[in-house]
């Protein structure tokens, strides 16, 4: 798996050197978008927290419907 994932990284690489040689005006961004990328990482653990506040809500509401005598919890 390591050996694939450094074919993978250098096949990137390669590709991004042929971009950058071969355009008349090449743009970094198209490459590297460094905002785009913290932003992904953010929403990633952003959407995980919230799911486990979901979570933990339905179990407290499961709770409460038991309490009161709710049926299907």
């Amino acid at each position: 798996m390591k050996q694939i994932d450094e074919r993978e990284r250098l096949a990137v690489l390669a590709a991004n050197i042929g971009y950058f040689n071969n355009s008349k005006k090449p743009k970094f961004k198209k490459i590297f978008d460094r905002q785009k990328e913290e932003r992904q990482l953010k929403h990633i653990y952003e959407s995980a927290g919230e799911k486990a506040v979901k979570k933990h809500r339905l179990a407290i509401y499961q709770r409460v419907r038991k309490a009161f005598g709710a049926e299907g919890g």
